[in-house]
């Protein structure tokens, strides 16, 4: 498992990278859909990066996944909070 962040451009950004089997093709393109899941039937209930993408997204905030054979990254920027001086 690996953790990075960053700062750039009014936002900040951070990925979780894991060197595990990678999501399927077929699977990718449903992994933010509620009550999507792969596991058998009472072992998940397919919410957790439907909820993430709801919180991220609510902040005006964004979420990528990229998944290879070997390894999956997820990335989530959000924008700084502006403050008055």
């Amino acid at each position: 498992l690996r953790l990075a962040t960053s700062l750039s451009g009014g936002e900040v950004c951070f990925s979780v990278c894991d060197s595990g089997p990678g999501i399927p093709p077929d699977v990718l393109p449903h992994i933010f859909t509620p009550f999507f899941t792969t596991k058998e039937a009472g072992r998940g209930t397919g919410l957790g990066l439907a909820i993430v993408q709801q919180v991220v997204e609510a902040h005006n905030g964004e979420v990528f996944v990229d998944s290879k054979e070997t390894g999956t990254t997820v990335t989530v920027k959000l924008p700084l909070a502006k403050t008055e001086a």
